[in-house]
C-alpha cells in the first residue's frame, strides 16, 4: 500500500514540473528503480492511472521503469561498484573494510517528456 503515497509524491513533483514549465500534455515519465526495492512498478501504474483519470496534463502517460543495482563505494581507494546487495563485507579492488552506500535511490524521476 506504500505504493499509494509514493504515487501521490510523484504527482506532486510533476504537477510542480508540469506548471514551472507550461507542459500542456506529459506524453512519458522515465523512472530509475532500485533493483532491491520494495515498490511494485505495477502499483505505480495502477495508482497513477487512477489518480490522474480527471488530470489533462498527466493522464494517459506512458511510465517506464528501468531498474537499477546499487552502488557502493571504498572510501580508501575511492573505487565505485555496483551491487546486487548490501551484504558486502570489503572492497573487491583494495580488501578495505572501510565501504559505504555511495548510490541508493528507491525510486527517482530520470526525465519527463512532454
Amino acid at each position: 500500500m506504500h505504493e499509494y503515497s509514493i504515487t501521490r509524491s510523484i504527482l506532486d513533483i510533476l504537477d510542480k514540473i508540469a506548471k514551472e514549465n507550461k507542459v500542456k500534455k506529459v506524453k512519458r515519465i522515465n523512472f530509475e528503480i532500485s533493483s532491491i526495492a520494495h515498490i511494485e512498478p505495477d502499483s505505480i501504474k495502477f495508482y497513477y492511472d487512477f489518480l490522474t483519470k480527471e488530470n489533462s496534463v498527466l493522464k494517459s502517460a506512458n511510465l517506464k521503469f528501468k531498474k537499477k543495482k546499487p552502488e557502493i563505494e571504498c572510501e580508501d581507494c575511492k573505487k565505485t561498484y555496483e551491487v546486487d546487495n548490501f551484504f558486502i563485507s570489503e572492497c573487491p579492488k583494495c580488501s578495505s573494510k572501510k565501504i559505504k552506500i555511495a548510490d541508493y535511490e528507491e525510486l527517482k524521476i530520470v526525465s519527463v517528456e512532454a
